[in-house]
């Protein structure tokens, strides 16, 4: 699934492709997307409005629209928004069709059909965004907020880091990273976490995901790009996905172990 570099990509080249566009109407070719159901009322609440802004939250897009509305947008694993030219005809995977003024069109694309779309006058009857944690690069993100909030938990610290109600936008890919270049070991209890590392984890989440969204964010198997492009940052990854390999730092085999049904991959030497 797309963690939060993917997605605030795809949100930078929306924001650029969309903005002042109007969408003129809207095809649905399969219907499993639209999560509120009736897709009569998808379409008529679409048609005509103007695109002011894209945004994100968690791993949520965010289409800002006027007259005030809201479409918020889901990638799952497989979804992706395509703006082009008009197609001769749909591709088997194309889901839904946004015609748009400038006489091209805005795909949702989504090969196994679990991205969702939403539509909402206001954004806070949305369930799903209620739920959710706080910014990993807002001001937010503190050793005081960990602290407090988990100070006597016994959960691993992998686990924590990926609970989108604690924190947002975090996925297996990063939290892995963020936890080498921290010296944790991923099965360590949240609560035995220490005053001088939980900074070091806050230090190296920032740092990381800015790297990664300054290089598109990461391409391992299905994130494109709204061009259709790859992201860099998977030629920058020193353990997610190295099993076996030596450690770019002491040279011990990275080893991979199985949390909550999720790979997880470390240095057993820099991660004691």
């Amino acid at each position: 699934m797309p963690e939060l570099p993917e997605v605030e990509t795809v949100v930078r080249e929306l924001r650029g492709e969309l903005s002042g566009d109007v969408i003129t109407s809207v095809e649905i070719f399969r219907s499993n997307p639209i999560v509120q159901g009736d897709c009569d009322l998808f379409q008529e609440q679409l048609r005509g409005r103007k695109f002011l802004d894209v945004t994100r939250r968690a791993k949520y897009l965010i289409f800002h629209l006027q007259p005030e509305r809201y479409l918020l947008a889901h990638l799952r694993m497989t979804g992706k928004f395509i703006v082009c030219d008009p197609l001769p005809k749909p591709s088997k995977h194309n889901r839904v069709l946004f015609h748009l003024k400038s006489r091209r069109v805005m795909i949702f694309d989504d090969i196994r059909c679990f991205g969702t779309l939403e539509v909402y006058d206001n954004l806070a009857d949305s369930k799903s965004l209620l739920k959710l944690g706080i910014e990993p690069l807002s001001s937010d993100l503190t050793s005081d907020f960990f602290m407090k909030r988990l100070a006597s938990s016994k959960r691993a610290i992998k686990t924590v880091l990926l609970d989108q109600k604690i924190v947002v936008g975090l996925g297996n890919i990063y939290v892995s990273e963020i936890l080498f270049r921290s010296r944790i070991h991923p099965q360590r209890s949240a609560g035995s976490i220490g005053k001088k590392e939980w900074p070091l984890i806050i230090k190296y989440t920032k740092k990381i995901l800015v790297e990664a969204i300054e290089n598109n964010g990461t391409t391992i198997s299905d994130f494109r790009r709204v061009d259709d492009k790859t992201g860099k940052f998977q030629q920058f990854l020193q353990v997610y996905d190295k099993n076996n390999h030596p450690c770019a730092k002491c040279g011990v085999p990275i080893q991979r172990i199985v949390q909550q049904q999720r790979s997880t991959f470390f240095c057993p030497e820099c991660q004691r």
